[in-house]
């Protein structure tokens, strides 16, 4: 095997020790961890959920009103959703001008009205402040690589505009609360290996969703020639290297089995509950999705209420849907997709609920961009801006943050056929992370570039 192929693999993103500290734009986040509060005594959990490819939320709000319903119709052209019917969103913190969300948005909808969601409306990278003006006389600096599916994601994981640094914001929040002294690591991906979780020296920490199992040297026990083949594995295993290759898969090795013994036998003690997860959306190709999708909701749930036997006062949880990518097929496509996200989300929020552990949990989703305002045909291209959902107990839920963009391409809010973003990722995650337990120097840690947008409370959390 490549050396380089297995330092970067998912094992070696267990538990390999400290890497060199980020160096990007005055990140303070481990300097400052002597002065953080490590006796946290309560515990709670961030999810996000990246929905990758870039997803289509600017259209999702659909205009009720007959002036509204016909610019829709005129941008949109025969990718609209509103022919099976709409519900309206009224939400509690502003007027909306009479606008709906399409029927495979239900559960998304239920959950409005329940005051357990609520919306955050046209976010993305932004290197400062910027409108349509400063754009058109040169007085705006745009983030890198515009509508690159790679460099937009890592600008999002990152948490602001620099392609160069290494760590991302879910793993910063950790270290800056000196909350990463647990038993196995609190940073923990359901899906892929991925910078988000990554702190300043804290590695990402990948969780199967399936069954946790041991070495059969350590399950087969009782023989007497299985005890001498798990005694010489030890030896081996604990036995010094001179070459820095060997010595490194022997640590990362060793320190896999062993948070692998500890999480399986912590989780063997909880269970999945007979929570109705939904299995299919009657399409083929988006059922696969919803199947690896609620596969990471439960055992999400599992690692949440394990957190106190963990010692797991902070948690970050990775979890990721595919196939938002959206170029083609889109009428087809687009709603399953919602419709399975929304079913999911609402099944997640009923397990956490059966568990008595919701109170502790705030689950948000992100997208490396939005899509474009008008079709390519029976798709749409990558786009900048889009719209973010929040959900959980702690949300002050059925409120829409920010304002919606007209649906016409001569508006103030629309770039080239996208939607100028109105919030940053920074004041976004800087919200998510305040509830986390973030102090506003903590935050300006984790952002450098916090100070250069207002610093917006949106009324998220009491």
């Amino acid at each position: 095997m490549d050396r380089r192929f297995f330092l970067q693999s998912g094992l070696a993103s267990l538990t390999l020790g400290a890497t060199a500290p980020a160096m990007g734009q005055g990140i303070n986040v481990l300097a400052n961890m002597a002065n953080s509060a490590s006796n946290i005594s309560d515990y709670k959990t961030l999810v996000c959920v990246n929905l990758k490819g870039g997803a289509d939320t600017l259209s999702l709000f659909i205009p009720t009103s007959s002036s509204g319903l016909t610019a829709y119709r005129n941008i949109r052209n025969n990718l609209t959703y509103e022919q099976a019917g709409v519900k309206l969103w009224e939400p509690s913190n502003q007027t909306l001008d009479s606008y709906g969300m399409p029927n495979f948005m239900d559960s998304f909808t239920e959950m409005f009205t329940q005051n357990k969601l609520s919306l955050v409306a046209n976010v993305g990278p932004l290197r400062e402040p910027t409108t349509l003006d400063q754009i058109q006389v040169n007085d705006a600096i745009l983030p890198p690589f515009f509508a690159s599916h790679s460099d937009q994601e890592k600008l999002w994981q990152t948490g602001f505009v620099n392609l160069g640094e290494k760590s991302g914001w879910g793993g910063r929040i950790i270290e800056a609360m000196n909350a990463n002294s647990s038993a196995i690591p609190n940073n923990i991906s359901l899906g892929r290996a991925t910078k988000f979780i990554r702190g300043q020296e804290l590695n990402p920490f990948s969780v199967n969703t399936q069954d946790i199992q041991n070495m059969d040297l350590y399950v087969n026990v009782g023989n007497q020639t299985d005890n001498m083949q798990r005694t010489i594995f030890d030896r081996l295993q604990n036995a010094s290297r001179r070459n820095l290759f060997a010595d490194t898969y022997n640590r990362v090795a060793n320190s896999a089995m062993d948070n692998n013994k500890i999480l399986g036998a912590a989780l063997d003690a909880t269970q999945r509950l007979a929570v109705d997860y939904p299995t299919s959306v009657n399409n083929v190709f988006v059922d696969g999705e919803l199947s690896r999708l609620t596969d990471q909701f439960k055992r999400a749930a599992q690692l949440i209420e394990i957190a106190p036997t963990l010692g797991q006062h902070r948690q970050v949880i990775f979890i990721e849907m595919n196939a938002f990518d959206t170029h083609d097929n889109q009428n087809a496509t687009f709603p399953a997709l919602m419709q399975a996200l929304g079913e999911s989300l609402l099944a997640f929020q009923a397990d956490l609920e059966a568990r008595g552990i919701d109170d502790r949990v705030v689950t948000f989703t992100q997208s490396e961009f939005g899509r474009t305002m008008t079709i390519n045909s029976n798709g749409t291209d990558h786009g900048w801006g889009g719209h973010q959902f929040v959900m959980g107990t702690p949300v002050n839920g059925g409120q829409v943050i920010g304002a919606l963009p007209e649906y016409q391409l001569g508006s103030r809010d629309v770039y080239q056929n996208t939607i100028i973003p109105q919030f940053s990722v920074e004041q976004y995650a800087g919200n998510l992370a305040k509830w986390f337990g973030l102090s506003a120097s903590q935050i300006t840690d984790v952002f450098p570039t916090y100070g250069r947008f207002d610093d917006v409370d949106f009324g998220l959390f009491s």
